[in-house]
């Protein structure tokens, strides 16, 4: 994005866009680097895309909503912008009706989809899991996948190596969520995709579907605004209209489900309140909540490599430098949940989970795959045994 912003040959933003863009995304950096100071520099903020959207989002919308950080005199700068770009607009726009903000949130999405469509050629990490349901029997497992992702990798390689994920999706249609014995017998993989997917888009009947699934008449019936149909992650998100709704109380529900005891969160920031509230709520008693990802917590944590270091004769668990342990994850997430600026009700939001509801495990998603799915799953068999025996010392008699 920044690449875009100063290259003057790249004409994807009008030159107010641009400027508009630079006065963002160095308030976000004021008010991250702001944040992180608020915690004695304990934890480190750093300002993402979501960010940016939510941002716009609140810009848009700031008749309703205090568009923090841009408050008092900073407010004015939106107003200038917002008439240059009227100016410039009139013309040499293809959305002349856009306001500023919303050009660029219709712009930054464009931009987003076209990025979620160039997968990685190479997606061999993956391997790995496919061997792992090939090698066992359906009747024994079957994965539950609940994704923030946008993207299509699980889908595109799973469907080339013939396990086609169930999404919710009947000949193109939404139809809802389904029981496990109504969905197709033989799939081995269930995947619900919390913030929309690239492929879906909304019509003016407010049915959604697979764009690829489309014929010409229901093509020209798409709204703009919601091709594709996504949502960011931040912010308030109490949607009751489909498919979001529905997703999101199914995940609720599997979560506080009494035959799920382990959620393994691969490569999650924790930057949004809405599903932390729900996990958090979850894991209790003999939960546990898994997190994998190579660069996550507070900065004590990090070694003199700049992340966090797995053991790997631990099941990869992390090695926590001295005077540190869980109860600083535990911290970290917490000043998630308090800041006002992940959501517009903070003090409605959970705070507490147990250290002991929680094991981290630095590596990528590509080491963890290989490592823990390799070998029909036998390490992964061996971790969740240990917390097996753990419960079963820890059960009263």
């Amino acid at each position: 994005l920044r690449k875009r912003i100063f290259d003057e040959q790249d004409t994807t933003f009008s030159k107010t866009q641009k400027e508009a863009l630079k006065f963002l995304i160095a308030c976000l950096q004021y008010h991250a680097e702001w944040r992180t100071m608020e915690t004695a520099s304990g934890f480190a903020f750093m300002p993402n895309i979501e960010e940016l959207a939510l941002l716009i989002r609140r810009i848009r919308n700031r008749e309703n909503f205090l568009p923090y950080p841009i408050t008092g005199n900073w407010a004015d700068k939106l107003v200038m912008l917002e008439s240059e770009y009227s100016n410039e607009s009139k013309n040499n726009s293809e959305y002349p009706e856009d306001a500023l903000f919303e050009s660029l949130e219709r712009v930054l999405k464009s931009l987003l989809k076209n990025d979620w469509f160039q997968i990685n050629s190479d997606l061999s990490y993956l391997n790995p899991l496919l061997e792992f349901i090939q090698n066992t029997s359906i009747d024994d497992y079957k994965f539950e996948i609940f994704t923030l992702n946008n993207d299509m990798v699980i889908e595109n390689y799973f469907s080339v190596n013939k396990e086609i994920p169930w999404r919710g999706f009947i000949n193109g249609r939404w139809q809802g969520i389904r029981n496990d014995t109504q969905n197709d017998p033989y799939g081995r993989i269930d995947l619900y995709k919390l913030h929309g997917s690239i492929d879906w888009v909304r019509l003016e009947d407010m049915d959604v579907w697979e764009v690829e699934k489309l014929d010409d008449e229901k093509k020209e019936n798409i709204q703009d605004k919601h091709n594709p149909y996504v949502i960011f992650g931040q912010g308030t998100k109490t949607f009751s209209v489909e498919p979001f709704f529905s997703l999101i109380n199914h995940f609720n529900n599997r979560l506080n489900s009494s035959s799920k005891d382990y959620f393994f969160i691969i490569g999650y920031s924790f930057f949004d309140p809405y599903v932390n509230n729900l996990l958090f709520n979850a894991v209790k008693g003999f939960k546990k909540l898994i997190i994998v990802n190579p660069n996550f917590g507070p900065e004590k944590i990090f070694t003199k490599d700049k992340k966090p270091q797995p053991g790997p004769d631990n099941f990869f668990r992390i090695k926590y430098p001295a005077e540190t342990n869980q109860g600083d994850l535990t911290d970290y997430l917490r000043e998630i949940q308090k800041n006002s600026f992940y959501s517009e009700l903070p003090e409605f939001n959970y705070f507490t989970i147990s250290a002991e509801n929680i094991e981290y495990i630095p590596l990528p998603t590509k080491d963890f795959i290989r490592e823990f799915f390799s070998n029909n799953g036998d390490l992964l068999f061996e971790f969740i045994k240990v917390f097996e025996e753990e419960k079963e010392i820890s059960r009263p008699f």
